[in-house]
Parts: structure tokens; sequence; C-alpha cells
């Protein structure tokens, strides 16, 4: 269904994101009021898999839910960087490692129903030890889990970002397993 957006307010103008309200028309006449997250820059996440098999997660506090939660790689693009910058610029970052393979996999969006934003997946694979870069405000720490581990702890509610959890699907349908 088709419509039009016959009124639009700027409410809030932040760092990372904006947010509107919007009085959209549809095609058979009727009017609603949407509001919409407006994100600045693009995303980009890392399902990176090492020499064993396991998948590398960090586990890190996220102020939005008051809790330390267990998640793959990701961040932000910076101005003028390519989704495949981005990708290998956060997997270096928070796991200190590079990826000499480095495959885009799908689009994800989170919250389409109010949110613009956009995440980019990322394998890595053929992964070499590099430098941790975390940035001044990033307190994580690495850990790797095989497909089934991580599986089973979406199953039980440990893991439960959204992203983490698309990405630990499609690594055990990439990787056929059980």
């Amino acid at each position: 269904m088709n419509f039009k957006v016959i009124d639009s307010q700027k409410c809030f103008e932040g760092y990372i994101m904006d947010i509107r309200k919007d009085k959209i028309e549809f095609e058979n006449g009727l009017q609603a009021d949407r509001e919409l997250v407006e994100k600045h820059h693009e995303a980009t996440a890392v399902i990176a898999i090492d020499h064993e098999g396991k998948l590398l997660m960090v586990r890190q506090y996220r102020y939005g839910t008051g809790l330390e939660m267990l998640e793959i790689p990701a961040g932000l693009m910076d101005p003028q960087e390519s989704y495949e910058e981005c990708a290998a610029r956060e997997l270096q970052e928070e796991t200190g490692m590079r990826a000499q393979k480095l495959t885009r996999l799908f689009d994800y969006y989170a919250t389409p129903g109010y949110c613009t934003e956009k995440i980019v997946f990322f394998l890595a694979q053929d992964l070499i030890q590099a430098e941790q870069h975390l940035d001044a405000d990033e307190f994580l720490t690495v850990h790797r889990y095989s497909i089934e581990e991580a599986v089973q702890m979406v199953a039980s509610g440990e893991i439960t970002d959204g992203k983490t959890i698309a990405a630990v699907f499609a690594a055990q349908a990439r990787f056929k397993m059980d």
C-alpha cells in the first residue's frame, strides 16, 4: 500500500539519531501518525569464525538494557567508510583479529516499524591475530563458542541481542549444523 507524508516535525536531534513525527495519508484516504527514529550512520556486524570453527563474540555492558550482553562484533560506519572497511575495522577493534576473507551475507533491519537502522552482516574467515583497539568507552571481553553452543545459548535465553540471534542462525544455516 502506498502512502504520502502530509506533515513532518523533527522532535529530537541527537548525535547518532534524530526522531521525527510524521502524519501520513494512505492511498485510501486514511491518515495516521508515525514516529520514526532516523539513524545517522549505518552499521555492520561480523560473524567471525576462527580456525577451530568457533564463533567470536564479545560481552559488553549495554546502557539501554542495563545488562552485560553477549554479542557478535559490530559497530557504526565512519563517514566515507565502506561496509567492508567498517566490518574489518570493527572486527579488529573489538576482537584483535583480522579476516583474510570477508564475505557480505545479508542486510538486517532491526526494528523497521519505527527505525531506519540497517545492519550489513559479513562472514569473516581465515582469521589472523592482530592488535585489539577498543574505543575509550568500550569495555568488553572476547569469547569463543561453537555454533552449536551459541544456538543453545539463544534457546536458553542467554543470548538476547537481536543481531546476534540472527547471526547465530545464519552461521548455523551456512555451516549446516544440526
